[in-house]
């Protein structure tokens, strides 16, 4: 088994990650090493920002993305490579601020984001492993009441009914042979990738619509006004707007509201290939899948029939626990047939995230946009994400602006009383789910 180093600094994620062996690398673009003008500069090569580089030029803006290392080397490539609709905080927490229609529409909006993903996926020359379908297992007896009642919310309230099915006791078994489940929320129209893959589509894509991107290209300073200015070790870009999309390492800039994000580490597990016989049944037609655990894990097969495996969310630096044991336990539960199955790859990561887990969307002074707090919901948030701000560049703030109403609370000052704080709630949440 592959061990994991406890958790360090962001620029030193550790871990083998499955995804880097399975592309082939151009070599890295050239640094940004000139003065240069542009429409729109948008600070990161990840979901949102690609996706936003890529809508911008469709609307007309010349675009340059800067990257400070390589392009979707943070979450973005690195992720469980779910495509799922909703957002990682219950539509609830938008209803109360904003409305039961407000949060009908950005509803809408996330299924929306989640076939701008199928969409460009598809239409790259590997398709990016995309394939259908997401299965939401209950974990404990006591979630299958409110799982059969998001069924009814999303057949009668949110129009999404005819994508989704809900099963319950021994009807389980049609989609998986996962052991300890009490029942499924199964949804055809959601779906999974190989999220390296579709970052270096989406460049290319980019690429073909004239976008520059320039990688190793840390930003050191963003000077904002009636005009921007963006400055790199090697260079400057003056431009009429900047989208901040670097999530996580946003809050090194210095210009973001302050203490509305924080970090939190993420582990990933693949098993080697594992035969047909075995892999085949597990996950039916090889559809993704979660738990409903606050704490969930999720899963799914790759398209070499390994299990890939993640989850145990953790708010601490130094985690000295062994997370990828821990992982492998887990998946072992529930799918006994993987006792003897090798772990080829074990990696880790940070995602951005916001106290109530809704997605945290602004401009500053009218022409710098930033787009942060995905909070594990990235593929699908992140691609709408980047089209709504193109449209509030291109003159069309509404949609943008559903989201940047939403208010958010600041977490406690200092990283480590944060830490301590939210690491605190976390065992909280791990141990409702043992008592749930």
């Amino acid at each position: 088994m592959t061990p994991l180093p406890a958790w360090r600094e962001a620029a030193e994620i550790a871990g083998d990650c499955y995804y880097d062996h399975t592309v082939e690398r151009t070599p890295a673009a050239e640094p940004l090493s000139s003065v240069q003008k542009a429409d729109v500069v948008v600070i990161g090569a990840g979901v949102a920002g690609l996706n936003c580089a890529l809508d911008l030029a469709l609307l007309g803006f010349h675009t340059i993305v800067l990257e400070a290392t390589r392009i979707g080397s943070g979450a973005s490539g690195r992720n469980g490579g779910q495509v799922l609709p909703g957002f990682s905080c219950g539509l609830e927490v938008i209803g109360d601020q904003l409305g039961d229609a407000a949060a009908r529409e950005a509803w809408a909006l996330s299924v929306e984001g989640m076939s701008i993903v199928r969409e460009r996926a598809l239409s790259a020359r590997d398709g990016c492993d995309y394939r259908k379908g997401w299965i939401t297992f209950a974990a404990k007896p006591g979630h299958v009441l409110g799982l059969r009642d998001w069924h009814g919310e999303l057949r009668n309230s949110l129009g999404y009914g005819q994508n989704v099915e809900f099963v319950e006791g021994r009807d389980v078994a049609r989609f998986s042979t996962g052991t300890g489940y009490h029942a499924a929320l199964v949804d055809h129209n959601a779906g999974h990738l190989n999220p390296l893959k579709m970052m270096l589509a989406l460049a290319r894509q980019c690429a073909v619509q004239g976008v520059r991107i320039y990688e190793h290209s840390k930003v050191e300073s963003v000077e904002h006004g009636e005009t921007c200015r963006v400055v790199t070790a090697g260079g400057e870009i003056s431009s009429h707007y900047v989208v901040v999309a670097a999530n996580v390492f946003s809050d090194s800039l210095g210009i973001l509201p302050a203490r509305r994000v924080m970090s939190v580490g993420n582990t990933i597990i693949a098993t080697e290939p594992v035969s047909a016989k075995i892999a085949t049944p597990m996950l039916r037609d090889g559809y993704c899948a979660c738990d409903t655990n606050f704490m969930l894990d999720y899963f799914r097969l790759t398209p070499d029939s390994r299990m890939l495996w993640g989850g145990g969310s953790t708010y601490l630096k130094h985690d000295s626990g062994d997370r990828v044991a821990m992982l492998r336990r887990k998946m072992v539960e529930h799918f006994p047939e993987l006792k003897r199955a090798r772990i080829d790859f074990a990696w880790g990561g940070l995602i951005d995230v916001t106290a109530s887990r809704a997605p945290d969307f602004g401009r500053i002074d009218g022409n710098l946009y930033y787009l942060r707090g995905f909070s594990g919901h990235g593929l699908n948030v992140g691609a709408i994400a980047g089209r709504i701000t193109a449209e509030a560049i291109h003159g069309e703030p509404r949609r943008f602006d559903l989201f940047a109403r939403l208010k958010h609370r600041a977490f406690p000052p200092g990283a480590w009383l944060r830490r301590a704080v939210l690491s605190a709630g976390t065992w909280y949440y791990r141990a409702r789910d043992v008592l749930s």
